[in-house]
């Protein structure tokens, strides 16, 4: 059940797990430990670092 809950693909759950492994990326976290950690794939968690760099590039 749990496991489904994090599995989701809603935007409010992806928006939340999305967070988390930003805000661990930036504490200096790698890519690897923030994927085991939050049960992600290190590819999601690569992408998720690029959007996020990319927007902050641009917002600066």
């Amino acid at each position: 059940m749990l496991m489904k809950t994090l599995q989701s693909k809603t935007p409010e759950v992806v928006q939340v797990r999305m967070a988390n492994a930003l805000l661990l990326l930036a504490e200096g976290l790698p890519v690897e430990d923030v994927a085991g950690l939050l049960y992600l794939d290190e590819p999601t968690v690569a992408g998720w670092q690029k959007i996020f760099a990319r927007r902050k590039r641009s917002a600066a």
